[in-house]
C-alpha cells in the first residue's frame, strides 16, 4: 500500500501501551506497532507509527540508543512497504538524530563516524519535526490568547515559559506585537539565543514560575506553555505564586502535557487549552480511533497538519519537489513558517474555532470557574 507520508511517534505512557496493543497487537520486531492509515481530501493516504517506548526513555543514553533502533527499524518497514514520500519526526523521535538529523548512527541506533544520517540513508525523502506547522498554529492561538487575557489593549502580561524552538518563535512573535518590556515575562534556565533576539530590551527572565518576583501580579493573564521539562512543569502550587484572584489564561503546546490535568483540576480562575493542534473542517478522516493519539475527528497536531500540507502539495506539483526541499524544516523560521501558512491557507487548515482542553471542547469541559 503506498502512502505520501508517514508520522513516527512514541507513546506517551502505559495507557497509551495498552491501547496500542489492544488495537494493534505487540510490537513488531519488539520496536514499533502495526501502521494505523488516514486520509486527507479522498486521495493523500498516509500512516501513524508508534514505537514502543516512552518519553522518560529519551533522556538516558541507553534510552536513546533503544528508540534509535527502534525508529530505524521502523523507517525501513515504511519505505519498504508503504513507499513513504515524506516522514515526520514527531514528539520526542525529534531528538533522536540531532538538532537537524545531522547524526551519523548505524542500525543499533549507537553514534558512528561509519555511519549514516537519515537523509544520505533514503536520499529520496523528505524529513521533518513539523515545529513550523506547529508554530504557524500557536501563533493564531495566540493572536486570540492576547485579545481573551486584555494583553494588547489592557496592559496585562503574558509568560514564555521554556525557551526551545516554539518557545523562541512564540517570543520573536510576541515582540511584532509591540508589547512593552514589562508585558513579557521569560521562564527558562537556557538563554543562549536570547540575547541576539532581544538585544537591548528590558525583558525579565527568571529560571522558574516560583522566582517570579514583580509588583503587579495580578496583571499576569496568560502563560504560553512550551515546555514539559519536569522542573518547568505548571502546576497548582506554583500558580499561587502568580496569581492573586485574577484569570489566568494558558495555551499548553507541550507533548506530554506541561500542565497536567491533574495539576489544572486544582486551579481556580484558570483556563487551560491545547496548543499547537491544527483544526481540519473537511476531508481528514481516520481509520483509527484517533483518541489514541490524543485527536478528535477533526483536530489533528500542527506537526502532522504541516505534513499533510505538504503532501498534498508535492501530489499536486509532483515537479517541485526540490523546491519545497529547499526549506530548512528543523528549525523554526519565518521561510519556512510563511510557506507552510501559505499551504495551510490553500488547504483548509487553520485553529479551532473554539480551544479544545485535554481534548475535549472547552464548552464541554469541566472548567473551574
Amino acid at each position: 500500500m503506498k502512502n505520501e507520508f508517514t508520522f513516527f511517534s512514541n507513546l506517551l505512557n502505559i495507557k497509551n501501551q495498552i491501547e496500542f496493543k489492544i488495537s494493534q497487537g505487540n510490537p513488531i520486531t519488539d520496536s514499533f506497532y502495526k501502521p494505523q492509515f488516514l486520509e486527507f481530501s479522498n486521495s493523500i493516504t498516509g500512516s501513524l507509527i508508534a514505537i514502543d517506548i516512552f518519553p522518560g526513555a529519551f533522556l538516558c543514553k541507553t534510552g536513546i540508543i533503544k528508540a534509535r533502533r527502534q525508529f530505524l527499524q521502523a523507517l525501513k518497514y515504511s519505505v519498504d512497504n508503504l513507499d513513504v514520500r515524506i516522514v515526520l519526526l514527531a514528539a520526542s523521535t525529534k531528538r533522536l538524530f540531532g538538532k537537524e538529523i545531522e547524526l551519523r548512527v548505524n542500525w543499533d541506533g549507537l553514534l558512528d563516524d561509519m555511519g549514516f544520517t537519515l537523509q544520505e540513508l533514503y536520499p529520496h525523502i523528505l524529513f521533518t519535526n513539523g515545529d513550523n506547522g506547529t508554530a504557524a498554529i500557536l501563533n493564531m492561538e495566540i493572536d486570540s490568547i492576547l485579545k481573551k487575557a486584555e494583553i494588547i489593549t489592557g496592559k496585562n502580561i503574558v509568560i514564555i515559559n521554556g525557551l526551545g524552538l516554539l518557545g523562541l518563535d512564540s517570543l520573536e512573535y510576541l515582540l511584532g506585537k509591540n508589547l512593552t518590556d514589562e508585558q513579557i515575562i521569560i521562564i527558562s534556565n537556557h538563554t543562549m539565543d536570547l540575547k541576539e533576539l532581544i538585544g537591548d530590551r528590558n525583558i525579565s527572565v527568571f529560571p522558574n514560575i516560583k522566582s517570579i518576583k514583580i509588583e503587579d501580579n495580578d496583571k499576569i493573564r496568560s502563560i504560553i506553555n512550551c515546555t514539559h521539562n519536569p522542573s518547568s512543569l505548571i502546576t497548582a502550587d506554583n500558580l499561587q505564586f502568580i496569581q492573586n484572584g485574577q484569570s489566568i489564561h494558558v495555551i499548553d503546546v507541550a507533548v506530554p502535557y506541561g500542565f497536567p490535568e491533574d495539576e489544572y483540576k486544582k486551579c481556580k480562575n484558570v483556563f487551560r487549552q491545547d496548543g499547537g493542534n491544527a483544526y481540519i473542517e473537511n476531508g481528514l478522516e481516520f481509520f483509527f480511533n484517533p483518541e489514541i493519539c490524543g485527536l478528535t475527528e477533526k483536530i489533528i497536531y500542527g506537526c502532522f497538519a504541516e505534513t499533510i500540507a505538504l503532501s498534498a502539495y508535492l501530489k499536486e506539483n509532483p515537479e517541485e519537489l526540490d523546491y519545497i526541499r529547499c526549506f530548512d524544516y528543523f528549525n523554526v523560521n519565518k521561510k519556512t513558517k510563511d510557506f507552510v501558512k501559505s499551504l495551510f491557507q490553500k488547504y483548509g487548515i487553520g485553529n479551532a474555532p473554539e480551544p479544545f482542553n485535554f481534548n475535549k471542547l472547552v464548552v464541554q469541559s469541566s472548567l473551574i470557574e
